[in-house]
């Protein structure tokens, strides 16, 4: 009986020691740049509890735009954003203080919708594409789509605000089209798709600033775990994944949910490690000058955290055997 009691005393002491220690880390301000599925890893550890298993307390906040999210974490008003790769870029390239610990795709599963009349890339000439933003992520992925249709000085791009603003100019032909990983609601053609590019581009990144991963390296690490667990509850758990795209997304109809499940499943990193491949992609898109490949990676990306796990096999024991 002692020793049941000691062993119990001990068991209780070290759950309460190690709640202490999760106790110290701050709320975290965790923005989403897009509603659509590439974030979903990250409204499925909000939603399974996964941020508050590793003693996080995230206040996740949607703010339209890669460009406005990675300004907001500059400024301070988050801990954590989550900017296309081509901004992160952009700004690593402008001397920005960002460290991108995380990517959550790598490809492009994005597709170019257009008006049912439209079926062949020439129809497109004089044109307009709808954009949310300018440096956006669906900007650089309309621009490597039309570049590869031989459209790029034949279409109009124009910015119209965030995904349900784009899907509301499609549903009312204000736009011939648009790049997105979200089916209109609306009759649409599906014109191309950028996956079937091959092109190494990473879709949004777990970004934090320089200061912060110094300061906070146990917090960023439990970070991307909660993350990490978040992917594979809803690969796992497809009701469950639906349930979650449900409620973000806003649609429940069985064939989008199940589309959007497809994606999620077959494009989100199990191993979310930022491919420094992706860097060159970002540096054609925007043209950038006076700095290689190598040398942005460098100072943009750190996957020594992802690389930790992978060592220490977390991932594994979350998705088993993987090869992303």
């Amino acid at each position: 009986m002692t020793n049941k009691k000691i062993s119990v005393g001990l068991l209780v002491a070290a759950m309460l020691l190690l709640a202490g220690n999760y106790a110290l880390a701050a709320t975290l301000r965790f923005a989403y740049a897009s509603i659509a599925p590439p974030l979903s890893g990250v409204w499925a550890a909000q939603e399974t509890g996964a941020f508050k298993k590793y003693g996080l307390d995230v206040q996740l906040i949607y703010i339209s735009s890669s460009a406005t999210n990675a300004q907001a974490l500059l400024g301070g008003s988050l801990e954590v954003a989550t900017p296309g790769g081509t901004s992160a870029v952009l700004l690593a390239s402008r001397g920005a203080p960002i460290v991108a610990i995380g990517s959550v795709m790598n490809r492009p599963p994005m597709t170019l919708y257009v008006q049912p009349e439209i079926s062949r890339p020439e129809q497109l000439r004089g044109q307009t594409i709808g954009i949310t933003r300018f440096g956006s992520t669906g900007h650089s992925v309309s621009t490597l789509m039309l570049r590869n249709l031989g459209l790029t000085q034949s279409v109009t791009l124009r910015p119209v605000g965030g995904n349900p603003e784009l899907q509301a100019a499609f549903e009312q032909k204000i736009i011939a089209g648009f790049v997105s990983t979200v089916k209109p609601k609306t009759p649409t053609w599906p014109l191309a798709n950028a996956a079937d590019l091959d092109i190494p581009y990473a879709m949004n990144l777990i970004t934090v600033t320089q200061d912060f991963l110094r300061a906070n390296p146990d917090t960023a690490e439990r970070l991307l775990k909660a993350y990490i667990e978040g992917v594979g509850a809803m690969i796992r758990d497809k009701g469950l994944a639906t349930k979650i795209f449900s409620k973000y997304l806003k649609r429940s109809d069985p064939g989008f949910l199940e589309e959007t499940y497809s994606i999620v499943s077959g494009f989100l990193e199990r191993v979310p490690r930022v491919d420094p491949r992706t860097i060159a992609t970002a540096i054609e898109i925007e043209s950038i000058k006076g700095a290689t490949a190598e040398q942005l990676a460098e100072k943009l990306i750190d996957n020594r955290i992802v690389d930790r796990l992978v060592k220490e096999g977390f991932p594994e024991k979350v998705f088993g055997k993987t090869k992303r």
